[in-house]
This record gives structure tokens, C-alpha cells and sequence, in this order.
């Protein structure tokens, strides 16, 4: 009898081996607001130094062609996490102040994929996608957050960290009400310091808010590690920083050189190395992919104090957070997965944030169509983190409104609020980012007919497009 209690109990150990013991942990870093040339792997002549972003690139793999789903924070939330490109769906950030959950329920995320395969799933950071409430902040059970969405556990905020309600967000209730005076100074766009006087919890700290969050990013991996669990876990840290307020902290405040903003970059750099550096002291770095990029582009008041200093946020393109020119979408990204993806190389595949969906359910052996079909504009660049000297076609990418990629070739019109059925074949202009990455010179004249069919398979895509 103990014989045969001991057999089975081997027997179930094998099966969970065989479940869980070939799938990596998996680890997004999300950047807020950070630009491509805000760190060095992504900008050679960067004044802001960033050596652990450095090594992250030395250690994995660097994709020069990668892409937010939007150039605003909200809608690139919702695209990373449902692999639905927001432009489908209308999703921006004006969203938020409807007091919904912006991500539908039947709208799966990838914390629905990775739980579908047995993984333990955790969030840490900053939401943004809204919750389900009545517009006032109470000690109720916040509706439609991050808990409801796929993730077993949760700690953040609901937006940034000098956003309203200044507290942390536990599971689904708030940490503390907010009824403490504070102040929090923010930029212009002139460059000037501005003070916001609102309430926070007690003991909140927007100064403490990226240290608190790191703090329980590590303790996830650290416990995982010390519980010695078969079951691999997926942690999805939404970084609140370089995003306005910059509170950089004390033993790094001054060091860029380059004011408050290059100092919260190189925090956020920190925040990187610490999270790397974990996985390695624990032992779970063989066995985990560690992604990091960020939601968009720099934000304008960061963008042009920076510039008046020599640093290029944007590296060599045009424009910056909430802009279709490539500043505001393409960002940084590298991928660390010992052992499987090829270490200090770079790919210049065309990637979209909408494809995490699809390149993890290939990891996992799922197919999306059939079991998360909600996830439409998916596309799996997993064969590019194995051949990076190959470049992979990507399907059409459309940016926001009245904006296509296609292959080497940028379509778009001049003004980001028209709505398409406004505009007309010839008020687009055409780019072609292999000869001219600063999208300085249409060729829309040049090449009318690839114009037109740009116009045609844009306007397929609008009819397709179904308001939240």
C-alpha cells in the first residue's frame, strides 16, 4: 500500500514536471513614456547613461523596429494585454473618465493565456484601464480591474503616480483613503515647475512609489523561488516612471546632468538591473524570458527640454508621445531568454506590443484562433527571437487614426484628429523609412497608386472598427 501511494505521488510529480517544467516564467518590464533614444542600447550619442539597460541588451537581444500599440498610454495598455490594436476599438485615453473597465470581459488578456496553461499570473504597477465604480473612491471592491482581467494577484496604482487617487490599489480595494494633504510638483510645457496641492492615503509617497512597487516585484520572484513551485509565473511590471511627476530619488537625484527627467530615466534604468539581478541571485534567470520596452514615446515637455540640451529623446525620428510619426510608436525593446534567444544580437523584424498575445500562445502551444480568438491583431514574432539576422514581414500595422505601415513604407495624414471619411487619397503623405526614418519627404506624388492602395486597405480597416 505504501508502495503504491509512493508511485503515484512520483507519477504526479512527473506529470506536473511535464506541465510546467518546460514553459519559461515570463516578465514584461513596461516603460512609461519613455522614448528610443532615452537609453543607450537604442541611441549611441544618449547624454542620459543607462549601464543596466546596457547590460540587459548585452545579455538578450534588441529589436530596432519595435512598436507601441498606441502613442498614448491607455491604448497601449489595452493593446499589449488584449493583442487588439486600440485603433479597432476606439480605445483612448479620454476613456478613463467614464468610470468603466475600458478591457471588455469578453476581451481576454494575456493574463487569461498564461493562467489557461497553468501559470501563476501577477501585476505590479500602474493600471490605466480603468475600473468599474461610481466615480467616488471608497473602501468597495473596485470592479473590472486587473483581478477580474486574468491576474491572480495585483498591487499598483490605478493611473500615475500623481494622478488621483494618490493610494495603492490591492487586489481590487483601495490601500488607505486619500485624505492627507500633498503637494506634487510637475512641468510645463515652458519648463517651468508647477505645484498641485490634492490628498493622498497616509503614508503615501509619490517619491516612494516606484521604490514600494520594485519592492513587490521582487518579493513575487523571491517567494517563487524560495517555494520552490513547478508552476511557472508570468509578472507583468507597468513601471509608473519616466512619466511625470519626475521625484527621482535621493542617491540619484543630479546624476544625468540633464535635470529631474534624466534622472527618473536612469531610476527607471535601476529599476531594471534590480529586477535583473534578482532573477540571477534566485536562480530563475535560465528560466525566464525578460522583455522590456515602453508604452510610447517621450512626452512633449520632456521632449523639448531635453532637446534644448542636446539629448534626442526621438534618437533620429520625428516626434514624440501622442504623435503617428514614428517617435511616438516605435520605443525600445529587448528580450533576455538565456539559452534561447541569441545574446548580445539585434533584429530589425517589425514588431507591434499587439503581439505579445500571439508569440506567447505559440511559446505555449495554444492556438489563438480557436481558444482567444478576441485577440485579432496578434502576430507572433516568436521565429525572430531565434534568427534575428532574419527579417520577418509583419502584416499591415495600423497606428491610431489615419496612419498605416507597411513594410518599409509610412502612410499617414497630416493632422492626428480628422476622422477618415473627412479625408481624401490625396491629402496623405507617404514615407519610405528605409531611405528616410525621419519621415522628412513625402512621396505620396512619386507613387500614387501605392498611395491609393494604402487608402484602400485603411479604409477596409475603419469599416471594420466597432466603438467602445
Amino acid at each position: 500500500m505504501k508502495f503504491q501511494i509512493l508511485k503515484s505521488f512520483f507519477l504526479s510529480m512527473i506529470l506536473i514536471n511535464s506541465i510546467f517544467g518546460k514553459n519559461p516564467n515570463v516578465i514584461i518590464i513596461l516603460a512609461d513614456d519613455l522614448g528610443y533614444g532615452d537609453c543607450d542600447p537604442f541611441n549611441s550619442s544618449s547624454k542620459i547613461k543607462t549601464p543596466c539597460l546596457s547590460k540587459l541588451a548585452e545579455e538578450g537581444l534588441c529589436f530596432t523596429d519595435a512598436h507601441a500599440a498606441s502613442s498614448t498610454c491607455t491604448p497601449s495598455r489595452y493593446g499589449l494585454l488584449t493583442g487588439i490594436n486600440p485603433a479597432r476599438t476606439g480605445v483612448l485615453n479620454t476613456l478613463l473618465s467614464r468610470g468603466e473597465s475600458i478591457i471588455g470581459e469578453e476581451e481576454k488578456t494575456l493574463a487569461d493565456l498564461f493562467r489557461s496553461k497553468g501559470y501563476r499570473t501577477h501585476m505590479v504597477g500602474k493600471w490605466h484601464l480603468g475600473f468599474s465604480w461610481d466615480k467616488q473612491w471608497t473602501d468597495q471592491p473596485l470592479r473590472g480591474g486587473p483581478i477580474e482581467r486574468g491576474f491572480d494577484t495585483f498591487f499598483g496604482i490605478h493611473s500615475s503616480a500623481g494622478s488621483d487617487p494618490l493610494c495603492f490599489v490591492e487586489q481590487d480595494r483601495l490601500v488607505g483613503q486619500p485624505t492627507e494633504p500633498i503637494s506634487i510638483s510637475k512641468y510645463n510645457i515652458k519648463g517651468e515647475k508647477t505645484e498641485i496641492r490634492t490628498q493622498a492615503a497616509p503614508g503615501f509617497s509619490v517619491e516612494e512609489t516606484t521604490p514600494t512597487l520594485l519592492s513587490r516585484a521582487i518579493q513575487k520572484i523571491e517567494d517563487h523561488a524560495t517555494n520552490g513551485n513547478p508552476q511557472p509565473f508570468f509578472l507583468y511590471y507597468a513601471s509608473p516612471i519616466p512619466h511625470q511627476p519626475w521625484v527621482p530619488m535621493k542617491k540619484i537625484r543630479g546624476k544625468s546632468g540633464l535635470g529631474d527627467y534624466g534622472d527618473f530615466v536612469m531610476q527607471l534604468d535601476w529599476v531594471v538591473g534590480e529586477i535583473n539581478q534578482a532573477l540571477k541571485k534566485t536562480g530563475l534567470e535560465q528560466n525566464t524570458l525578460l522583455i522590456f520596452t515602453s508604452d510610447n514615446g517621450t512626452g512633449p515637455v520632456a521632449h523639448k527640454m531635453m532637446k534644448a540640451q542636446g539629448h534626442a529623446s526621438s534618437e533620429k525620428f520625428r516626434g514624440m508621445k501622442a504623435h503617428r510619426y514614428e517617435g511616438g510608436h516605435r520605443v525600445p525593446f529587448i528580450a533576455k531568454w538565456p539559452g534561447k534567444a541569441k545574446v548580445g544580437t539585434t533584429s530589425n523584424s517589425t514588431i507591434n506590443c499587439t503581439d505579445f498575445f500571439a508569440t506567447f500562445a505559440e511559446l505555449l502551444g495554444v492556438d489563438p484562433k480557436e481558444e482567444f480568438p478576441t485577440a485579432v491583431d496578434s502576430q507572433s514574432f516568436l521565429a525572430a527571437l531565434f534568427e534575428p539576422e532574419k527579417r520577418f514581414p509583419r502584416l499591415p500595422m495600423v497606428h491610431r487614426l489615419n496612419a498605416l505601415r507597411v513594410d518599409d513604407w509610412k502612410w499617414l495624414h497630416p493632422d492626428r484628429k480628422t476622422r477618415f471619411e473627412k479625408t481624401k487619397p490625396e491629402d496623405y503623405a507617404l514615407y519610405d523609412l528605409q531611405k528616410d526614418p525621419g519621415e522628412q519627404k513625402s512621396l505620396a506624388s512619386e507613387y500614387p497608386k501605392l498611395a491609393e492602395e494604402f487608402f484602400e486597405t485603411y479604409k477596409k480597416f475603419d469599416q471594420e472598427i466597432k466603438l467602445k
